[in-house]
């Protein structure tokens, strides 16, 4: 199983978002990433800048994954509404 970790922005991001039932809905997304690369959901490869996106709904969650380390470690980087700004 893999680690994820936050970074203290993103975790502001979070906590912002309102009903608390969509933050858990992200939160829950997000945890699943510890089984990176054997899990079923919508994941990109950004074009115009390093890292993913994972896709809950209407927001995004922005991570990058270092895969030199073992466990391999998923930091998230963003967790944004999606809009012509997200990215």
């Amino acid at each position: 199983m893999n680690h994820i970790k936050w970074k203290p922005a993103a975790i502001k991001l979070l906590m912002r978002i309102s009903p608390k039932k969509q933050r858990e809905r992200i939160y829950n997304q997000v945890q699943r990433l510890a089984y990176w690369p054997n899990l079923d959901a919508d994941i990109k490869k950004l074009q115009s800048r390093a890292g993913y996106r994972l896709r809950v709904g209407d927001y995004r969650v922005i991570f990058e994954i270092d895969q030199n380390s073992h466990p391999i470690i998923i930091k998230i980087d963003e967790v944004r509404k999606r809009d012509e700004q997200t990215y």
